[in-house]
């Protein structure tokens, strides 16, 4: 396994309430350090802010030699919209794959939706969500795209930020969700199960379903942009 994976040091997955893995010092610390400190903090800051208080730049897009990043890296988003990766992912969730609408076996990936000859695209994204006012929430409980197989993040927090709060929940959904607003935001979360801490070098991963309800929890204090790397695979049809 690469030393770029975030999926390197993860033990044993959660099963309830939906497939999900949270892993603390993902990476090995010197990577991490150094990723930390090359964030392309002007790029991403310059995009424009989406529906979820962010600014992303993904990688079909920063694989343009134009961009500001380091080698590392595009090394680091090329390797997590791999193959390799991909089958990492398959493997850690073991039996949960056999409910997937496509077998594992049959799924083409690619990078990017742009790619041709696949049913799966993958992709890789910077995520600066903006300061916003204390006490509200970059995302209340929803579920993603239902075209999405898996999603997960690494964060990066900012040393200066002595924020509380901003942590990933993972929802205990029994009830059917009932979609409100945008975004597939929810007006009736279950309670929270398991949480990834607002910290760096910690990931979160699940496997998606309509019952795969997580929320970004609110934060208090003085508050710094809040960074993180997407990380995605989706069908391009079902």
């Amino acid at each position: 396994m690469s030393k770029l994976s975030i999926l390197q040091n993860a033990k044993s997955i959660s099963d309830y309430p939906y497939p999900h893995v949270i892993i603390e010092d993902a990476l090995p610390q010197k990577i991490f350090d150094e990723l930390y400190n090359t964030l392309p903090e002007a790029y991403v800051a310059s995009k424009v802010a989406g529906p979820d208080f962010s600014r992303r730049a993904k990688y079909h897009v920063l694989n343009e030699d134009k961009w500001p990043i380091t080698n590392l890296w595009k090394d680091f988003f090329e390797y997590h919209t791999s193959r390799q990766f991909f089958d990492e992912v398959i493997n850690l969730f073991g039996n949960h794959v056999h409910k997937l609408p496509i077998p594992p076996a049959k799924i083409k990936t690619g990078k990017g939706k742009a790619a041709s000859n696949i049913n799966c695209y993958l992709d890789c994204q910077f995520v600066r969500h903006d300061v916003i006012e204390e006490g509200q929430s970059t995302r209340t409980p929803h579920f993603d795209n239902l075209m999405e197989i898996y999603a997960g993040l690494l964060y990066f927090k900012r040393h200066e930020d002595t924020s509380i709060g901003g942590h990933f929940h993972v929802h205990d959904q029994k009830e059917q969700p009932k979609v409100d607003g945008q975004n597939n935001a929810i007006s009736n979360p279950g309670p929270i199960h398991n949480t990834a801490t607002y910290k760096n070098n910690t990931v979160a991963l699940f496997l998606n379903n309509r019952y795969a309800i997580h929320s970004v929890e609110p934060r208090t204090g003085k508050q710094f942009p809040r960074w993180s790397i997407n990380i995605i695979g989706r069908y391009t049809k079902a």
